[in-house]
């Protein structure tokens, strides 16, 4: 007969013991991570929605990091605009109050002030944010200006030039060779005076706005720039002309040859003979101009012709006293338009006083000595005026210029400074470009853009030529750049007309850009992120309470379950070892 052992009647037993082991082990393991298992098979029927909602909450905390990060470079792109702020105030507030006392470097503290705010305004614009330029466009690797020095003062070494050099080699175009602002006076006649621009067309010196007088035996003459032609164009042939307006800015206007008649908008027609044409095409041009009698309007500053045979007669006006002198307190006025688009007017009183007090004339025997002394008045004050406000109107457009795109300069190539009548395009071999950033003709905002929802984007990027940026620093930059000599008599005239542009140019001006409206682009932008992010945070709030859910377990459901395996493990143990001591020789009978 044959005796089994307890194992093998048992064997049931040690399996219910690695079946309570199991399960011991695997809610030890629940209970260690919190989760019902470790893969997407262990966690039942919803194991669909849990991958679901796991891509959905990675998604969130993408989202969430882009918009920390792009928060973090607003945040510093914005301590850079505010310092931008700060130095255009700064740097305004000088140029109102500054001494016009020159140090030995030739300049007013104020200007001493510019140079270092200047160097301040470049470094923040500089700014970066980790490893990325802020206002450097798309090209985030690159610095989006050259160094403060080299925009001032030209390269080290001396083969491209700064805005000190264009803002000299300027002044010398727009002073002419005698220091009279380019302009000419003359006297046609014994009884009159004339005045007249001495190049068309041409960007420089004084221009002719206005000729008028309170003399009632005087008579005014003013003739605007004119266009002639010594051979007839041909069909299409076409006339570019820019114009410099009051305000400074700049205008084209383009007129075509035409045989149609009455002409087209934009066309002049076509005479009989280049007189006829001429008549035509000046009728044409002073339409563009919008000039009167007594009104020059827009001048022009260039002009370009397929046609061959084209000259242009300068902007012109006279005084004739005929046979009768001015009345004691007749007055004459001669307004000009600087380089910068600004006006000045020159007003000549007759007086009898002698000497002729400042801004008068005196009256002479006779109508012929009376022209003497207006002409010789005029010529003073015109050579005064051209050498204090057209000095410092033609550094703010030499500024203007320089901080174009390209910079432009005066063209010498067929003449000398002083007889220069156009400007040309700067090269990168000759000429500092201070903006070296990603210059595109899309906004700039649109530079930089992170997605922080699926269909929500932040635009946050920015330029260093941005209008108000280019504003800014050109108006520092030139108030920087100016020096003068203190044994000059016409310094203070100079400093003091300078200051005054710079303050008026350093405040807000109608329709232009701000920082202001920089940071109101990126404040916006931070509204937006905000609010994505705060819809995300409960968003994510519910698809992780529902994912953990499906993923987790109740602890102390857990706990409690490991409590009552562990009891039944224990007796389990118990039992068995009680069995495996049983043996056959405990009921055999003792003999």
């Amino acid at each position: 007969m044959a005796i089994d052992g307890v194992s093998g009647r048992t064997s049931y037993i040690g399996s219910s013991i690695l079946n309570i082991r199991s399960q011991l082990d695997d809610l030890t393991q629940q209970l260690a991570s919190g989760k019902i298992s470790n893969t997407y098979a262990g966690q039942g029927v919803n194991r669909g929605l849990a991958v679901g909602l796991r891509a959905q909450i990675n998604n969130l905390d993408a989202y969430s990091d882009a918009a920390t990060n792009v928060n973090t470079r607003i945040n510093v792109a914005n301590l850079s605009l505010q310092g931008l702020i700060d130095i255009g105030t700064q740097v305004q507030n000088a140029a109102n109050g500054s001494s016009i006392t020159l140090g030995n470097n030739g300049q007013t503290s104020g200007q001493v002030t510019a140079q270092a705010a200047f160097a301040n305004a470049i470094e923040l614009l500089n700014t970066q944010s980790g490893d990325r330029y802020l206002f450097s466009g798309r090209a985030t690797d690159t610095p989006p200006t050259a160094s403060a020095n080299d925009i001032l003062y030209g390269s080290s070494d001396g083969t491209k030039a700064g805005l000190t050099q264009l803002i000299n080699e300027r002044k010398q175009a727009d002073l002419g060779t005698d220091g009279m602002g380019r302009v000419v006076i003359s006297q046609p006649t014994p009884t009159s005076v004339g005045i007249a621009e001495d190049a068309a067309p041409s960007p420089f010196g004084l221009k002719l706005s206005a000729v008028t007088s309170t003399a009632s035996g005087a008579t005014v003459t003013s003739t605007p720039t004119s266009v002639g032609l010594a051979t007839n164009p041909g069909e299409g042939d076409s006339f570019n002309f820019s114009f410099t307006l009051a305000d400074g800015t700049s205008k084209t206007v383009q007129l075509t040859a035409t045989n149609t008649a009455p002409p087209p908008a934009g066309s002049f027609a076509i005479g009989a003979d280049a007189t006829a044409t001429s008549a035509n095409l000046n009728t044409a041009l002073v339409s563009a101009e919008g000039a009167t009698s007594a009104q020059f309007g827009a001048q022009v500053s260039s002009l370009s012709s397929s046609s061959a045979g084209v000259t242009v007669t300068p902007a012109s006006a006279s005084i004739d006293l005929g046979t009768t002198n001015p009345s004691e307190g007749d007055s004459f006025k001669f307004t000009f338009t600087l380089p910068d688009g600004t006006n000045e007017t020159i007003q000549l009183t007759a007086t009898n006083t002698v000497p002729p007090p400042a801004g008068s004339f005196a009256i002479g025997a006779d109508p012929t000595a009376t022209a003497a002394n207006l002409n010789t008045a005029l010529t003073g004050s015109v050579k005064t005026l051209a050498n204090t406000s057209l000095v410092a109107a033609s550094a703010v457009a030499a500024s203007n210029n320089f901080f174009d795109d390209p910079p432009m300069r005066v063209d010498t190539s067929s003449t000398s400074l002083t007889s220069a009548t156009s400007l040309v395009a700067g090269t990168p071999a000759n000429t500092v470009s201070w903006y070296t950033g990603e210059d595109g003709t899309d906004p700039a905002r649109g530079t930089a853009v992170a997605q922080v929802d699926q269909s929500i984007t932040a635009q946050y990027g920015s330029r260093a030529n941005e209008p108000a940026f280019r504003a800014l620093l050109q108006n520092i930059a030139v108030y920087a750049a100016v020096t003068t000599s203190a044994g000059d008599p016409n310094a203070n005239g100079q400093i003091t007309a300078l200051s005054q542009r710079v303050a008026q140019t350093l405040s807000p001006q109608p329709g232009a850009q701000t920082i202001q409206d920089i940071q109101a682009d990126f404040a916006g932008a931070q509204t937006a992120i905000k609010a994505a992010t705060d819809r995300q945070a409960q968003v994510k709030t519910m698809a992780q309470t529902m994912l953990d859910s499906i993923e987790g377990v109740n602890q102390d459901e857990v706990a409690t379950k490991i409590l009552a395996l562990q009891t039944s493990l224990s007796a389990s143990y118990q039992t068995t070892a009680m069995l495996y001591q049983i043996n056959l020789t405990k009921y055999l009978p003792i003999s």
